[in-house]
């Protein structure tokens, strides 16, 4: 983790300016065209989830802004990033299951299974989720396969202590047109909708290398 310097940073002034706000979080809902990730899953074998999420943690790992956080007021850029993952067990209530980057999709997926094995068994609100929510080198992914959407809006959190944790929630595939609908909430003071554009840049990117 590293300080990001706000004598040079070209952003210092807006980050003051939105780090007051009351609520200084913003978040878009886009449609990506995942019929290549989709038919990639199918023709090996793997769970297309587990494909997406694995572009989307090496995108986030891959490009810097979506690493920059808030700690103790000021702005720092953090290290290797894990997903805290919502899943849904047998009886319809979920756990968050934390997933880390691997070097390839089956490793990754591996990695997924075992992890579901054991968080999927263990209470909502342990010692070791209340220990790990307080950490900031995560990003939070939520997987609504039911319904697709166009909008979403997240349960509020407490503004004074928000580190900036970006926020994703994928909606459901629709095989027809390839489409999936995808909402990320940034903060303002860390992130504009020029990054968000970037980001999704690269997550693209990370696809199309991973389907070649």
């Amino acid at each position: 983790m590293k300080k990001i310097n706000l004598k040079t940073w070209p952003r210092a002034e807006h980050f003051h300016f939105f780090k007051g706000l009351d609520k200084p979080h913003f978040n878009i809902t886009t449609n990506l065209d995942f019929s290549s990730l989709y038919q990639y899953a199918k023709t090996n074998q793997l769970c297309f989830t587990d494909c997406y999420l694995y572009c989307l943690l090496k995108a986030v790992n891959s490009y810097e802004p979506m690493r920059y956080r808030i700690i103790e007021g000021v702005p720092v850029e953090v290290d290797e990033l894990i997903a805290s993952t919502v899943f849904l067990k047998e009886d319809d209530t979920f756990r968050f299951i934390p997933l880390s980057l691997h070097q390839s999709i089956r490793e990754f997926a591996a990695h997924t299974a075992q992890q579901k094995q054991v968080f999927l068994n263990k209470t909502l609100l342990d010692e070791q989720f209340m220990l790990r929510e307080t950490g900031v080198a995560q990003i939070h992914v939520s997987i609504l396969p039911w319904f697709n959407f166009s909008s979403f809006s997240h349960a509020a959190t407490s503004t004074g202590t928000c580190s900036g944790i970006p926020k994703f929630v994928f909606g459901q595939y629709q095989k027809n047109s390839g489409l999936i609908p995808l909402n990320i909430e940034v903060h303002h003071a860390l992130l504009d909708g020029i990054h968000v554009a970037q980001f999704l840049t690269t997550l693209n990117k990370v696809i199309s290398e991973l389907i070649k």
